[in-house]
């Protein structure tokens, strides 16, 4: 079994981790990536939250907070398969959630929700065995008193604030180490520059076909993971696989501002439930700010997303930022209390590739839902939506035991 080929399509976050559990299981894999680096988009550019389902109060199922949850606990332990790495090192301030005026829900549907959250939590942490980050044994979310929004949030915006013990790590810095993990690992042949165009049978293997150097060829391999995000759907297509239901893709804006910061100089807020902004306090490492109604540029329902990266102009980036921070600062006035120079900010956006076409200010938006992930396999092609960040590790594991068919934990 260990002699099969084995292709890896997109070496994003997802394509890394699992091309390393194989890898480490004895498998030779090839990983094609069409930019010149790996995990230097969607999973470099966000703001690393490793939720705990709290955003995703409406889908009222609970599905999804669930998968976030189960994938948070056993995000740090399965990342240090590949990785040595510290949390304390890397993870935010706690966040605190603030119930926009205008919201969605009600601070009491919220909290109703943040209660179920905090008793699944418990429930999985005492089925998994593991500690969330590697470091926490409980999920607490408690609701601040209305004289003390003021401290966090502006309360002419603010209906209730409330402060939990979730936490965002630092993906460039998690980046850095995949990166040098993937560089290094002999079991892994990494093509960078080379875009993936289709993917055909030819007997009982597949071929990929890739675009190199401007020139067309082809490789051969038992075996193919489709773990790209904006070329998902068009690689798909060329095997003939249609999406499951409607799909949109999103280009979002992630700033970043590499200024150290005390933990009191801004909190880690994330504004619910709709279309509104976050920012999380990296302490010295910086924040990572955005607001989605001025830093969500793009929208297409294609099969492949624009190249929307190479769309903007640098002033035109600066822009969003300048608009994006202007609008989100009056949410959180500390923002304002901020100095930094021009090179202190990347303001830098990433494709967003989910189910569902309406946007996340409709209460029937699909956006508001993250369960139906992970991968389906048509023979020996498989496909992955990777859903959110928080999960990649435990579904990078999870694709390798259905490869392998064996599971090692």
């Amino acid at each position: 079994m260990k002699n099969k080929r084995i292709a890896i399509l997109g070496a994003g976050g997802l394509g890394v981790c699992t091309a390393l559990e194989l890898a480490n299981r004895g498998y030779t894999v090839d990983v094609y990536e069409e930019n010149n680096a790996p995990v230097k988009k969607a999973s470099y550019v966000q703001e690393g939250k490793i939720h705990l389902g709290l955003i995703y109060a409406m889908d009222r199922d609970f599905h999804t907070a669930k998968e976030m949850i189960n994938g948070a606990l056993h995000f740090i332990s399965y990342l240090k398969r590949w990785v040595e790495i510290n949390p304390e090192d890397i993870i935010s301030t706690p966040f605190h959630y603030g119930v926009h005026t205008g919201s969605l829900m009600s601070p009491e549907e919220v909290s109703a929700h943040y209660q179920r959250c905090s008793d699944y939590f418990a429930e999985a942490r005492k089925h998994f065995k593991k500690d969330y980050l590697d470091l926490f044994e409980s999920l607490e979310v408690s609701r601040l008193a209305n004289s003390q929004i003021g401290d966090i949030a502006n309360p002419e915006y603010m209906s209730a604030v409330f402060q939990t013990t979730e936490y965002a790590v630092e993906p460039r810095i998690i980046s850095k180490k995949l990166t040098e993990a993937i560089d290094s690992h002999p079991n892994i042949n990494l093509f960078l520059n080379t875009k993936v165009t289709a993917v055909s049978e030819q007997g009982n293997s597949l071929k990929v076909h890739f675009l190199r150097d401007s020139k067309e060829d082809s490789e051969s391999y038992s075996e193919v993971i489709n773990a790209t995000w904006n070329g998902l759907l068009a690689i798909d297509k060329t095997m003939g696989i249609e999406p499951p239901q409607k799909w949109s893709h999103r280009y979002k804006f992630g700033n970043k501002i590499f200024i150290p910061l005390k933990a009191d100089d801004l909190p880690s807020l994330t504004i619910v439930q709709g279309p509104f902004g976050d920012t999380v306090n990296f302490k010295d490492r910086g924040l990572f700010m955005s607001w989605y109604p001025v830093g969500r540029t793009g929208w297409s329902e294609d099969y492949r997303a624009p190249e929307w990266d190479s769309q903007y102009s640098e002033e035109e980036r600066m822009e969003v930022f300048e608009k994006s921070l202007a609008k989100i600062a009056l949410r959180i006035p500390k923002l304002s209390k901020l100095k930094f120079e021009p090179k202190d900010i990347s303001p830098v956006g990433g494709v967003i590739y989910a189910h569902g076409n309406k946007d996340v200010d409709s209460a029937e938006s699909k956006l508001h839902t993250r369960s139906e992930v992970g991968m389906r396999s048509f023979g020996n092609y498989h496909t992955v939506n990777t859903g959110k960040y928080t999960i990649i590790p435990l579904l990078a594991v999870t694709i390798a035991n259905q490869i392998t068919g064996k599971s090692l934990n």
